[in-house]
């Protein structure tokens, strides 16, 4: 670990624009800051994303770094802040996992034919699978507009987004669904029968 000197040097270099020391500070911080996040998150994958999140905070809010504190305070407070947004969208993603599962709860009785039954749990769960694989705002936007069944300008404004921004979301959101749905359902030897 370099002295708190050595750091102060590298962080003063990495604010003038010189990438190099930016580089260096980043891989001398890196063992620590994935033991903060470690210790916030309680997971080593969550940590690793964080710390790769951190790098890229420190990258981009590196000049606004003044000096009156220590490069580690700065740091420790951009990873506590990554840790728990990262733990905010976990809870989220839960949420959402947790909201499709009661959908499939609350479609299955209603459906007459056990094998519709089946096929109507394995779809939602097939959903539930690739929400994950979305971007973060293509996930927000599809859930509230498609299992919160808000409309797209609602859903704007709950974001703070422009309305024409959320209809790309959403757009984009639907059609990696439906080709992604497709590929499934043509890997299991058929199709999700009726499902748009």
């Amino acid at each position: 670990m370099l002295s708190d000197r050595e750091i102060l040097e590298l962080a003063a270099r990495a604010r003038q624009g010189e990438r190099e020391a930016l580089g260096r500070l980043a891989g001398a911080l890196r063992p620590l800051i994935c033991r903060w996040a470690l210790v916030m998150t309680g997971d080593p994958d969550d940590a690793e994303d964080v710390a790769q999140l951190v790098s890229m905070k420190m990258l981009q809010s590196i000049e606004g770094f003044d000096g009156r504190s220590k490069v580690t305070s700065w740091v420790y407070r951009i990873t506590r802040n990554a840790s728990l947004d990262h733990q905010q969208r976990k809870r989220r993603d839960r949420q959402l996992a947790d909201k499709l599962g009661r959908l499939a709860e609350a479609a299955a009785p209603r459906l007459e034919d056990p094998l519709e039954r089946i096929e109507m749990k394995r779809t939602l769960r097939l959903i539930r699978t690739l929400l994950r694989k979305l971007p973060m705002r293509q996930r927000e936007v599809f859930d509230l507009v498609e299992l919160q069944g808000l409309k797209p300008r609602e859903a704007a404004e709950l974001l703070e987004m422009n309305p024409k921004t959320v209809r790309v979301h959403l757009l984009r959101a639907r059609r990696r669904m439906r080709s992604e749905m497709l590929a499934q359902g043509h890997s299991h030897g058929g199709g999700t029968h009726g499902s748009s």
